[in-house]
């Protein structure tokens, strides 16, 4: 090995394992943005056009996020990264290209060494099943077979877990949320102002739990999700100016793989199919649209398909059907949602944990006034996503920071939000100026309970009321803290019975 290859390997683990120094470059970065009037020019509201604020607001989340990433080197705790669900969005990769059984039967070769990696499920052929859909691999894959010769090269195991891997997911989730903000901003600024734009933006990607599933559980699925949101909306707003082969086929693509990661947001299509209806012409307008140009919607159901065919291939090979349920006795319970519970109880409630999110919803009603072409679309969406999420049996989603399982919808929510926003800028001085310090501590607060979540101050699924006021803007646990607890019991959820 020469000389320069090995310094190269040398300053790659450094970089692995020395973060003091990767924390002093974000700071002298930092600087360098302090004295080139970087955060001056986010403010200057008056000249948006020229100073684009919105491709500042997302460099500042990038950064932010990025020295989240650095700070905390997730990468090298063996305990993170990839865990829990990820074991199984992530297995499809290494199962198929380092352990060469898309079946899972090396397992039983070597329980004690694969048990930590896999969770295999049972199927009526006797092979195992990946409990997840594979979408989520799809998008993991780019940054895997990067990975997979760097470990190599560094002398790191090359079994898929180890530190090279983590990293270059750690990376994908950082790249694809770029690309859904980079996308997101082309969809706020078709309706809003670039300030306004900025100040969503802002919003959705500080003062929600997305920041939490940006980093320190990066390769969870919202993330990547919000990004296929965020493009899925861009796409549909081209399509229904357009109407072309190119938008059509990307919009099918775009559906199948949101599906695919996460099957019940299929409701995304509510707000393609509803775009721009206004009142009862529109929609009839719409059905009659939707007719014309068959050959059109056409083409996004095959698109939506290819997407789905490799996923119905593999149920095939290890079930024997082409559709194969892995959940087992987890379901849904639509005749008993937990609406109150999910958004307002102290457990995992949405405004409780992401108070930014009901602005958003504030911002809803005043899309009936304001931008009344969106307003059918996103309500029908957020109403039935918001009921079938809070039907599942686990409506807290497991140990979590606040109500995950909406993060993607917050692509989607970001319109009302801008509208919110707008409509606050537009007030007096006494409404301007009691909004923005809403929203400031709103995403203070945000950022504080995410830290709270990180240092296992805030519970990952027992909070209650008077556990949540016994920690609120603090740091350090009281006494006799996990007596203020109730954890749920998990097995009487999965019968209905509730928690």
């Amino acid at each position: 090995m020469s000389a320069s290859t090995e310094s190269l390997i040398l300053d790659t683990r450094h970089f692995f394992c020395n973060t003091g120094a990767r924390i002093q470059h974000i700071k002298r970065f930092w600087r360098i943005c302090q004295h080139a009037g970087f955060f001056e020019k986010m403010m200057t509201f008056h000249h948006a056009s020229k100073a684009k604020v919105s491709w500042i607001a997302v460099c500042v989340i990038l950064i932010a996020v990025l020295s989240y990433d650095i700070r905390d080197r997730y990468w090298n705790d063996y305990h993170k990264i990839i865990c829990w669900d990820v074991l199984s969005y992530y297995a499809y990769l290494p199962a198929t290209y380092i352990y060469d059984d898309i079946s899972l039967g090396f397992i039983l070769e070597n329980p004690k060494l694969y048990g930590d990696k896999f969770w295999p499920q049972g199927t009526p052929t006797g092979k195992f099943a990946i409990k997840t859909t594979m979408g989520l691999s799809f998008l993991y894959a780019p940054f895997f077979f990067i990975a997979h010769p760097a470990a190599q090269m560094l002398g790191y195991e090359v079994n898929g877990y180890s530190p090279p891997y983590k990293f270059a997911l750690t990376m994908s989730c950082l790249f694809y949320l770029t690309l859904g903000l980079a996308f997101l901003r082309k969809v706020l600024l078709h309706f809003f102002p670039d300030h306004v734009a900025a100040l969503a933006l802002i919003a959705v990607a500080l003062g929600t739990n997305l920041l939490h599933y940006a980093t320190a559980e990066a390769t969870m699925p919202h993330s990547y999700n919000f990004a296929l949101f965020s493009i899925f909306l861009y796409l549909s707003m081209q399509w229904h100016e357009h109407q072309n082969f190119k938008f059509s086929l990307f919009l099918g693509l775009a559906a199948g793989l949101i599906a695919l990661i996460r099957p019940t947001n299929i409701l995304v299509l509510i707000v393609f199919a509803l775009w721009n209806v206004s009142d009862a012409a529109s929609f009839r307008d719409r059905a009659l649209l939707f007719f014309k140009k068959y050959h059109l919607v056409s083409i996004m159901a095959l698109a939506f398909v290819a997407v789905w065919i490799p996923q119905l291939i593999y149920w095939k090979y290890i079930s024997g059907s082409f559709w194969f349920y892995s959940y087992g006795n987890e379901r849904f319970f639509f005749n008993n949602p937990h609406i109150f519970k999910g958004l307002l109880g102290f457990r995992k409630g949405w405004f409780i944990y992401t108070p930014m999110m009901a602005l958003a919803i504030a911002g809803i009603g005043m899309m009936f006034y304001k931008l009344k072409g969106l307003f059918y679309g996103i309500l029908v969406f957020t109403i039935l996503n918001i009921y079938v999420i809070l039907s599942w049996w686990s409506w807290w989603y497991g140990g979590s920071f606040g109500q995950r399982a909406f993060i993607e919808s917050y692509a989607i929510l970001s319109i009302p939000l801008g509208v919110f926003v707008q409509w606050a800028l537009g007030k007096g001085n006494a409404v301007k100026i009691a909004s923005a310090s809403v929203f400031m501590m709103l995403i203070a607060l945000n950022i504080f309970q995410t830290r709270q979540y990180q240092r296992a101050i805030l519970h990952w699924d027992g909070m209650t009321a008077k556990a949540y006021w016994s920690i609120f803007l603090k740091m350090k646990l009281p006494d006799k803290f996990n007596q203020l607890l109730d954890v749920p019991d998990n097995e009487k959820a999965k019968l209905g019975l509730g928690d």
